[in-house]
């Protein structure tokens, strides 16, 4: 993989996820390479660069790509950055390219996605009314226009299609360019991650169809939401959606103390959630976060004895 390609497919988002740290609503973060009380280091995530305005710092002067990111975060030499940087892709040699590439356009089109909420007043009203911030919980929005400013780009639309994202449909727009069905058009979008933290596939949410509740996983769906809790976890809840998840994500009480993670519906409980929670050896209590009608109960009495057959001393 060459340099050209690492940037290509690792965006500045995934590499500060990667490191835990996640810029302010105005994409201002404290720089990690220096003490700094008020944050100096401004992210550029349409150029995928970072630049601190600090004299005080030593990246100070120069705008930092990804690599360079990555090799003063690991105070490292380039080549050894380089390494890294193929590592936060997934780039090891157990991985597959197909997996890796889908890595890579998801989570291009997520950060995509989440600044979309910023220009768009109905998915911020929704988002609202459902009692979350896009400024807490990371939230992405799909007007189903992404495709339209980048019709030149082949490569994209052609991963959008092969993953989902956009639906060929055969024939010619009106400017005679090939038409395409964007999927998940006007909802509200959450990354499903793998175990290391990369998106591996969205959920999305209608915003104009609430009565019936529109909302689609991408073909292929895998990954946990809001991702996989970590091994010292001691007390888990389970919702029954995503939308619960993030509603309990943003009560700083419950979330202090507990870790959460949200099933697929009522029959959602997957082979990956299963392999998730049996692998917490601290995991002392799990509390199920379902409705309270019919199918919520019926998953609670098919899914607790399940769990408390696998895990004997969990509450």
């Amino acid at each position: 993989m060459t340099i050209e390609q690492i940037k290509t497919e690792l965006t500045l988002s995934q590499v500060l996820h990667y490191y835990h740290l996640k810029p302010d609503k105005n994409l201002r973060l404290s720089c990690p390479f220096h003490e700094d009380k008020t944050p100096s280091m401004q992210v550029y995530y349409r150029t995928h660069t970072a630049y601190c305005f600090s004299s005080n710092c030593k990246t100070h002067g120069k705008a930092m790509d990804v690599i360079d990111f990555i090799m003063y975060k690991e105070s490292c030499t380039k080549h050894e950055a380089i390494l890294k940087a193929k590592e936060v892709i997934g780039g090891g040699a157990t991985a597959a390219n197909q997996e890796l590439t889908r890595i890579a356009v998801l989570t291009k089109m997520y950060t995509y996605f989440k600044n979309g909420v910023h220009n768009s007043k109905p998915a911020k009203e929704y988002i609202e009314q459902r009692s979350l911030s896009h400024e807490k919980t990371e939230i992405g929005y799909n007007s189903g226009q992404f495709h339209h400013g980048t019709r030149k780009d082949e490569a994209l639309i052609k991963s959008c299609i092969e993953y989902g994202l956009l639906l060929d449909l055969g024939t010619k727009s009106r400017t005679g360019n090939p038409a395409y069905k964007p999927f998940g058009k006007w909802c509200i979008v959450f990354a499903l991650r793998n175990k290391q933290g990369q998106i591996v596939s969205l959920y999305f949410r209608s915003i104009i169809d609430n009565n019936k509740c529109r909302h689609y996983y991408l073909k292929g769906r895998q990954g946990l939401y809001p991702r996989y809790p970590k091994v010292e976890t001691k007390k888990l809840i389970l919702t029954e959606s995503i939308i619960d998840a993030a509603s309990l994500l943003e009560q700083e009480a419950i979330k202090s103390k507990y870790k959460i993670l949200s099933l697929y519906g009522t029959n959602g409980l997957t082979a990956e959630h299963i392999e998730a929670v049996s692998g917490l050896k601290e995991l002392n209590e799990i509390i199920f976060f379902l409705n309270g009608d019919t199918p919520g109960i019926k998953a609670v009495e098919k899914y607790a004895p399940m769990l408390k057959g696998m895990l004997p001393s969990v509450k």
